[in-house]
């Protein structure tokens, strides 16, 4: 089967690496960059917390990890574990916290609650639940290495090829438009994260867009302390990376009602620096010191259970592989496996409560 993928990010070369590996004549179409995008504006964390943990997410989570672990292990992928903390600012949220952190202990996850935000000195933190097991990777070299697997394997990617349509005929894919050339195809992959809902074919799915700005503060060198991953209850969070701190905000709520329009080469705004500054300063850092070294807008989508949207749609031979909701990096290697199985006609209990049908 000839199968086209439209997106060059994580979703998209993964979904290529699989299908290749089961033999597929595969063809991806990446308009910019592989690992472009949405894919370069990630934090790139592999999350073990789910807040609230779901068992069904965790077993998502567990599959991936078994793929990326191999990868870490033959040294084709490194792997930065900080830890992940989430912070609780009321006694409601910390006792929550402490009930997540039984059940993610229940799923084998190393998890504990803390008596405070440490290293932060956040005096209204009452506690944190903390899974030292999470960290982050490259995500550029992900969607790499999953792009040179695929060509390895037989694929064509095809970087710098923007897709201008899919061509439907009696109910079902035929072609991929380029500008100036019909690709004919059996099958389509529609891995374009934000821009998805854009391409020919989508159906009438819950997808929507949020935007998240992140702001990169160059700090001085007394003030490299290791901290992990951290989630606040305004939804902000902070990174480590090589010259200082991220400050971003993790928006994945669902909104029948909203749906940002994702744009390139946008920079968060003085109102978003102001506010990342004030949470700095709020944890301890001296932030009138910290002059801002970089900033730009990423772009999520969300689907109203939080879940991705994998499977075949409406129309014959079209799959979904979008509506990550903030979890790209770690779903990626689960969802190309899916994806690969899909297109092979498997059914699994997996695929159909990810399916774009459950919805209706």
């Amino acid at each position: 089967m000839t199968v086209g993928i439209i997106g060059g990010g994580v979703i998209g070369t993964s979904c290529a690496y699989h299908l290749a590996e089961r033999g597929h004549d595969v063809e991806l179409f990446e308009r910019d960059d592989i690992g472009g995008g949405t894919t370069a504006a990630s934090m790139a964390v592999f999350v073990w917390q789910a807040v609230p943990p779901s068992g069904f997410a965790h077993r998502l989570r567990r599959r991936a990890w078994d793929e990326y672990s191999v990868f870490i292990e033959d040294g084709e992928l490194a792997y930065t574990q900080t830890g992940l903390l989430h912070v609780a600012w009321s006694d409601s949220t910390l006792e929550a916290y402490r009930e997540y952190a039984d059940s993610l202990r229940d799923a084998g996850i190393d998890a504990e609650i803390l008596p405070d935000a440490r290293p932060y000195d956040d005096e209204r933190a009452v506690g944190a639940l903390s899974t030292p097991e999470d960290g982050h990777f490259d995500p550029v070299a992900i969607a790499e290495l999953y792009a040179e697997k695929a060509r390895n394997a037989g694929a064509t990617i095809r970087s710098g090829t923007e897709v201008r349509g899919v061509e439907i005929e009696s109910g079902r894919v035929t072609g991929i438009e380029l500008d100036d050339e019909t690709v004919a195809v059996d099958a389509v992959v529609n891995a374009a994260g934000p821009w998805a809902v854009d391409v020919d074919g989508m159906d009438d799915l819950p997808v929507r867009r949020t935007a998240g700005p992140i702001v990169g503060f160059e700090t001085p060198d007394d003030a490299d302390t290791e901290i992990p991953f951290t989630l606040f209850e305004n939804e902000l969070y902070v990174r480590r990376y090589a010259k200082g701190l991220y400050v971003g905000h993790y928006n994945t709520e669902f909104r029948a009602d909203e749906d940002a329009t994702p744009t390139t080469g946008d920079s968060p705004d003085d109102d978003f620096e102001r506010r990342a500054r004030e949470l700095l300063s709020e944890l301890g850092f001296d932030a009138d010191r910290f002059r801002r070294e970089t900033g730009w807008i990423g772009y999520r989508t969300v689907t109203p259970d939080g879940l991705p949207i994998v499977g075949e749609g409406d129309t014959e031979g079209y799959y979904h592989a979008v509506g990550m909701s903030g979890l790209g990096i770690t779903r990626a290697p689960v969802v190309g496996q899916l994806i690969s199985e899909a297109v092979d006609g498997e059914s699994s209990p997996m695929l159909r409560q990810l399916s774009p049908g459950r919805f209706e």
